[in-house]
């Protein structure tokens, strides 16, 4: 069976296509000309161009049984219109050249962040979709609701996912910034941080696609992929701590004031139209903040998905990474 990938030059995309080489598969992945040379030394068959491009789509479909999405423009901040492109506009694109191309399945990675960054609770596959006022969290509803009409009304052989916090050795975006902030001294917990996160290690989401793609009831469903683990915003980031080395935080502010304050960054960042993200944004302060329980029963029963990795293993992954990738330069230059 020929497996596409998309953006495996990412994050998840990244881990994903090492789990499918280790089980001995020989996938094809589809990325940016500018991508391809991160993955010259692999057993891959690499397919380069745009992913709106229906001429790349074409090309890197044929012959194709399997698809798994990764690819996304990710992050709270930016333009709208670079949102909608990559995550609704290149979805439809994609799955229709699939369908055309008699592609048989097809895994949309989606984010729990459709069903808001605070669910104040606990929540499954059967919570309303709820967009944030954020370009990422509007653009993924966007997409889900387009995948959903596709199903319905066409057929479509597709599946969705929806990875939690996902983290891990490579995750430049998240880890890497908490670790440094914490390992500097300078991470202010939110609330009590009693909280829980949704959290899963990236080698988990990766073997979590992959039990959507093969298993025949999943066709036209959503699931959720997180590590049901109870966590909590405490001890996480104390464990980071302990792993560095470095003093757990003390310093607390209320969380109903971190996300006001967000919303006062991300108004100002508007007003200035600003280009990188503010240094305080509501979505990361829900994220670490919010009550975010999630029920995974769903793919525990129909995927056999079962999170391997718990919080100590994880987070002592993740630091040996950061500390590899990060170390020297963080030493001379302060840069996380």
């Amino acid at each position: 069976m020929t497996l596409l990938v998309t953006g495996a030059t990412g994050f998840l995309g990244s881990h994903l296509t090492e789990l499918l080489l280790a089980r001995g598969e020989r996938p094809r992945v589809l990325v940016p000309a500018d991508g391809a040379g991160a993955l010259a030394e692999a057993e891959l068959e690499v397919h380069t161009g745009d992913i709106c491009d229906r001429a790349s789509l074409h090309e890197a479909l044929s012959g194709v049984h399997c698809v798994l999405h990764c690819a996304a423009r990710t992050g709270p901040w930016g333009p709208e219109a670079e949102y909608e492109r990559t995550n609704v506009r290149a979805l439809e694109a994609l799955v229709r050249t699939a369908l055309a191309a008699g592609v048989r399945r097809f895994v949309h990675v989606s984010s729990i962040t459709v069903h808001g960054n605070d669910v104040r609770g606990e929540a499954d596959e059967s919570a309303p979709l709820r967009a944030e006022p954020n370009p990422y969290s509007r653009s993924k509803v966007a997409g889900e609701r387009l995948l959903e009409r596709m199903i319905r009304d066409e057929g479509a052989p597709v599946t969705i996912v929806r990875p939690g916090w996902i983290y891990g050795p490579r995750d430049t975006a998240s880890f890497a910034r908490l670790a440094g902030t914490i390992e500097k001294r300078r991470m202010i917990m939110l609330g009590s941080g009693r909280n829980h996160l949704p959290l899963i290690y990236v080698r988990d989401a990766a073997r979590g696609i992959l039990l959507a793609s093969e298993a025949g009831q999943a066709v036209g469903k959503s699931y959720l992929l997180v590590n049901d683990e109870a966590v909590t915003q405490r001890d996480f980031v104390g464990a980071i701590a302990a792993e560095l080395a470095a003093p757990a935080p003390t310093r607390r502010i209320p969380y109903e004031l971190g996300v006001a304050l967000g919303a006062v960054g991300e108004a100002v960042g508007r007003l200035t139209r600003r280009r990188q993200p503010p240094p305080i944004m509501r979505y990361g302060i829900q994220l670490l903040g919010g009550e975010n329980r999630f029920d995974i029963s769903r793919a525990r029963r129909e995927l056999g998905f079962s999170p391997e990795v718990g919080l100590a293993e994880g987070v002592r992954r993740s630091v040996e990474w950061y500390r590899g990738a990060y170390g020297a330069a963080a030493a001379t230059n302060g840069h996380v």
